[in-house]
């Protein structure tokens, strides 16, 4: 229940608006009455009224005098003045500093119950706002760090243009607007004795290997006011640091990166006693190249992995141990001209002319060629990780490091190099055709949703497709795990139940507006689908 002070120099207008007006309706108490504005400030400040109902003219403090004073002090509190002068003046004051409601005297009890029920009505919706946007705001504070990780998901994954990333969204997301940006991917290693058995084990160790990533960042970065750090639970395995620097100079962001990765690996394994590996990618510029600094780190990352365990690569490191392959530099060149095509039938051919040469140069020394060798099989992870990033490779790097040096003859070497580059070549064209699949199922569906209301032949979706309706129909089942007549229908019904809830559409009606000419099969169609019968979901 609500208060209401109420104030007027003559006792018996206070006298009747306390015994005639219907306050326990109203949900109002009177909490109190003064016969001057001086009286009604001092009750105000000690008894905190939700409103006040005063007179103008009243001696020492007026009424718009109190009323001035209140709005500066009390800004919250909804008054009313009931005044028996009918100055135009009075009333214009009184809007000016901010009042509810200006009436008359005589005013009668209708009247007044009128006024303050439109009064109380309003606060409530004022307070209901109010309390909708606390908890808003709770709620959009509870889901800030889901949405920024997934926003540094999205930029691990996806290529930006500067202005599809607007400066709003990163201060929605209190993200400063880095200048330079470094990723740093950080491996841990799931020991051998912990099986299937034994799962929560180690997702508690993932557990901890992430909070010592966090507690390590906060540490490394009070030093460095000017860099803004996070983490991101990238994978089963892997943690990806990113940091960014209002600044343009790269060393000393380059410097924390380095010292957060060394120390983090070494308490990890510390403290829980698993491995644990980096990879610094390169200094870029600008949030938009992240994906750049990302795709470096995985590169270095399986070059560490390499070196042993807590060891901390970097794509600078990387990158200088490729630069020895000057000899084979134009086969090099060869392939990476060809890559960015994504024709495999021409990636193919140039790997054939890459072969042969490699065969005929036979004068060059083992050490030459295994250096060749790293940066082919570096290129061509990099392509892997930027076209199909949620897909693991079907040869790791840290694979091909490690059984690089089992192969101690030219032939043996080139012939191993062959089997992997076709084995790599497969998997891309496979990948590219299971994307091209997709593509197909995502536009049945689209055909799905824009034509649903009326007759529909998959026959006709195929030749608009320009694929054979065999062929088309088995990849649908494959990728979406049921037939099409299936899909459909359930599509149909789910569109069917949002009509019949409306409350707008007979059965019939809904019957031919998702497609069927037949109700009672629509009737039949839509039990199987829902379980109820589309009466049932009008009631």
């Amino acid at each position: 229940m609500r208060s209401i002070l109420l104030v007027d120099d003559e006792p018996h207008i206070l006298e009747a608006l306390q015994h005639h007006i219907g306050w326990a309706g109203l949900n109002l108490r009177v909490i109190g009455t003064a016969v001057s504005g001086t009286e009604a400030y001092k009750l105000c400040r000690e008894l905190r009224p939700d409103l006040v109902m005063t007179d103008v003219y009243m001696p020492g403090m007026s009424g718009l005098e109190l009323v001035q004073q209140l709005r500066a002090e009390l800004p919250d509190i909804r008054i009313v003045i009931l005044s028996g002068f009918e100055e135009f003046e009075n009333a214009r004051q009184a809007m000016r500093y901010g009042v509810d409601h200006f009436l008359l005297k005589p005013a009668g009890v209708k009247e007044i119950e009128a006024v303050l029920g439109e009064i109380m009505q309003d606060m409530d919706v004022a307070e209901q706002k109010k309390r909708l946007e606390e908890r808003y705001k709770r709620e959009v504070d509870r889901m800030l760090p889901y949405l920024r990780e997934k926003l540094f998901y999205e930029l691990l994954t996806t290529r930006y243009q500067q202005d599809e990333l607007p400066n709003e969204r990163l201060e929605y997301l209190e993200i400063e607007k880095p200048r330079r940006i470094v990723a740093v991917s950080l491996r841990i290693t799931r020991p051998a004795f912990l099986t299937k058995l034994r799962e929560r084990d180690w997702q508690l160790l993932r557990f901890g290997a992430g909070n010592i990533a966090e507690e390590m960042l906060r540490d490394e970065l009070s030093g460095w006011p000017e860099i803004q750090g996070f983490v991101i639970d990238y994978s089963e395995n892997v943690l990806v640091l990113l940091l960014f620097q209002r600044e343009e100079a790269d060393e000393p962001l380059y410097r924390a990166a380095e010292a957060l990765s060394r120390k983090t690996t070494e308490k990890i394994m510390t403290y829980l006693k698993i491995e644990a590996i980096a990879g610094i990618g390169s200094i870029r510029s600008g949030i938009c190249e992240v994906i750049d600094s990302y795709l470096e780190s995985r590169e270095a990352l399986e070059a560490a992995e390499f070196q042993g365990a807590a060891r901390v690569y970097s794509y600078r490191e990387w990158s200088q141990l490729q630069s020895s392959a000057d000899s084979y530099t134009p086969l090099l060149k060869m392939w990476n001209d060809v890559l960015p095509g994504k024709d495999m039938d021409k990636v193919e051919g140039k790997w054939a002319a890459i072969h042969a040469e490699l065969q005929a140069k036979t004068q060059t020394t083992l050490t030459e060629l295994q250096t060749f060798g790293v940066g082919l099989w570096s290129s061509m992870i990099l392509f892997w990780n930027e076209q199909f990033p949620l897909t693991p490779p079907p040869y790791t790097m840290s694979q091909f490091l490690q059984d690089i040096h089992t192969r101690y003859t030219h032939n043996e070497f080139v012939k191993w190099l062959d089997e992997l580059v076709n084995m790599w070549i497969q998997g891309c064209i496979k990948e590219f055709m299971g994307r091209k699949s997709n593509r197909l199922v995502e536009k049945i569906k689209e055909y799905v949703e824009m034509n649903y209301d009326q007759e529909i032949s998959f026959a006709a979706i195929s030749k608009e497709l320009y694929v054979h309706p065999k062929y088309l129909s088995q990849l649908f089942k494959r990728v979406t795990g049921e037939n099409f007549v299936n899909y459909l229908n359930r599509f149909r019904i789910r569109k069917a139940v949002e009509y019949l809830q409306s409350g707008q559409h007979m059965v019939y009606e809904v019957s031919e507006m998702v497609g069927f000419n037949n109700p009672a099969y629509f009737s039949q169609v839509f039990k199987i689908v829902t379980g109820k019968s589309p009466s049932e979901y009008m009631r």
